[in-house]
This record gives C-alpha cells, sequence and structure tokens, in this order.
C-alpha cells in the first residue's frame, strides 16, 4: 500500500531512508491573486492542490509500492491583473530562480522525480516553471517536470485530455472563459463552496478574445472594477466536479509518463514555450 505524507510531517531521517527510485514529490506553485468580487485570492492554490490530492488517490492505485511527498503550496508566481489589493506577484526570472534553486534543493536529498503543479494559467508562469525544470534537469538528469502548461494547452498540442462531453458544449458556447469566469468558479463550488460568494450569479459576462489577451492593457481595461474575464454566472458544482475530476486525471497520466519515463516529454512544455523568452 502507497504512502502519502506531507514533507514537513516527517524527520529528515525518514526522508533519507526512503526509496528514493520508488518517491514522488509534488509542489504546487502558483499565487496569491485577485479572482473578481466572488472567488478568494487563493484560488489558484486550493485547485492545484485538490487536483494533487485526488491525483495521489489515482496514482496510489496504479503505483501501490511507491510513497507520494506533498511540499506545502508556494505562493510564487508572475501575472499581470495589476491594480487589484491582493495580488503578489514576481518577475518571470524571479519565480524561475526561485523554482530552480528548490528543485537543486529536493535532487539533493536523492529525489528522482518531482512534479510541479503550476495551476496559474498565465503562459509566462508556467513557462518560468518549465525553463526551471529543464535547466535543473540538464545539469542533473531528469528528475522533475512541470505538466500543466500542457494539460492547459492540449487541444493547441494535439494531446488526448478526454474532456467531458458537457465541459466541451459548454466550452463551444461560452469559449475564451479565461479568469474567474465559469471554469473557475465551477471549480471553487466543487472544491470549497463556502468561499464562493452569491454574487457570482449577477456579475456581468467579460468576454475578451485570444487576441486581446496578448495586451496587458486590453485586460486590465476589459477586468475594469470587477476582476474577472469570462462568465461566472454559469458556474455549476457538478460541473466542477466533471473539471476537476478531469484534471487529476490528466496531472495523474503525466505524472505516471513521468515516474515510467514513457513518452514524458509530450508534457514538458506549453504550446508558447518557443515564443516566449525567459
Amino acid at each position: 500500500m502507497s504512502v502519502i505524507k506531507n514533507i514537513t510531517d516527517i524527520t529528515w531521517v525518514e526522508l533519507h531512508e526512503m526509496d528514493k527510485e520508488k518517491t514522488v514529490l509534488f509542489q504546487t506553485i502558483a499565487p496569491v491573486e485577485e479572482h473578481s468580487h466572488h472567488l478568494p485570492l487563493g484560488t489558484d492554490i486550493f485547485e492545484g492542490e485538490y487536483w494533487r490530492k485526488n491525483a495521489i488517490a489515482l496514482l496510489s492505485e496504479r503505483l501501490p509500492d511507491f510513497t507520494f511527498l506533498s511540499m506545502p503550496p508556494l505562493p510564487v508566481a508572475c501575472a499581470g491583473a495589476t491594480g487589484f489589493y491582493g495580488n503578489i506577484y514576481y518577475k518571470p526570472q524571479t519565480v524561475k530562480l526561485i523554482v530552480k534553486e528548490l528543485l537543486e534543493n529536493v535532487v539533493s536529498w536523492g529525489i528522482k522525480h518531482t512534479v510541479l503543479i503550476a495551476s496559474h494559467a498565465d503562459p509566462v508562469h508556467l513557462i518560468a516553471v518549465e525553463r526551471a525544470c529543464d535547466e535543473v534537469n540538464t545539469v542533473h538528469g531528469v528528475c522533475s517536470i512541470s505538466p500543466m502548461g500542457t494539460i492547459f494547452s492540449a487541444d493547441e498540442l494535439g494531446i488526448n485530455s478526454e474532456v467531458p462531453k458537457s465541459v466541451i458544449e459548454i466550452e463551444q458556447r461560452y469559449p475564451n472563459d479565461f479568469h474567474a469566469g465559469w471554469i473557475e468558479t465551477s471549480n471553487m463550488l466543487d472544491i470549497a463552496s463556502e468561499l464562493v460568494k452569491n454574487c457570482y450569479h449577477v456579475l456581468p459576462d467579460i468576454e475578451i478574445s485570444e487576441h486581446e489577451m496578448m495586451s496587458s492593457a486590453c485586460v486590465i481595461s476589459k477586468m475594469s472594477q470587477y476582476g474577472h474575464l469570462g462568465f461566472p454566472r454559469l458556474a455549476d458544482r457538478l460541473l466542477g466536479s466533471k473539471l476537476n475530476q478531469n484534471m487529476a486525471a490528466n496531472l495523474a497520466m503525466a505524472t505516471l509518463a513521468f515516474v515510467e519515463r514513457k513518452n514524458y516529454q509530450q508534457y514538458c512544455h506549453n504550446f508558447l514555450y518557443d515564443r516566449i523568452k525567459i
């Protein structure tokens, strides 16, 4: 039976004695950040931790002789939703440096499999984390992966993410739901409904195109005094359950591929990786 522990609960001796070939360490990396009038500042952290917990539950069935370790969430990220109270952002180079130094510490413990859960979907953040992995892997051999960039951009990369039909249908009717819209509000209704303010029912739709998302000035203008981009009024807890289950399943699939070192490369880079330099 697999062992599941938070690293803060064990001693250094216990860590030293673990079979490093059969130990996977997870680290959520996401910001404290505004999510409109209805969602908490820790939304991205809540999502990453929920997906991690459920992915480990799936993996423990496939890898019963493994140990799964979790680090405390790291509230470090880069983004551009400036002008709102509560945001804590870092420069992309800072994010990369922090993640790189974290991984170098983990490598020194002998851990062979570190999975970073960058649950904040800003491409710059995702790629900063991916580049940190690449730099550490180049020096120390393959020991880390950040798969969320590919999971978030599965369509662009041609990866089958097995999205439920009901999710696809609403995505087609209400696309470009980028921030604190129906997707994240549904997720949080499933994860911690008590933290979701009921005003999500009456918040306005804020529509923005992918092209407009490339302009930070346009993004800030569209967000206006609200802070969301999308359609929060359409949120539904059952929809959130399907979304969260799908994300956890994809995270588990990517982790398994990485642990077994079988076709894991498809999960290494966001589709914009070669276009964004950090």
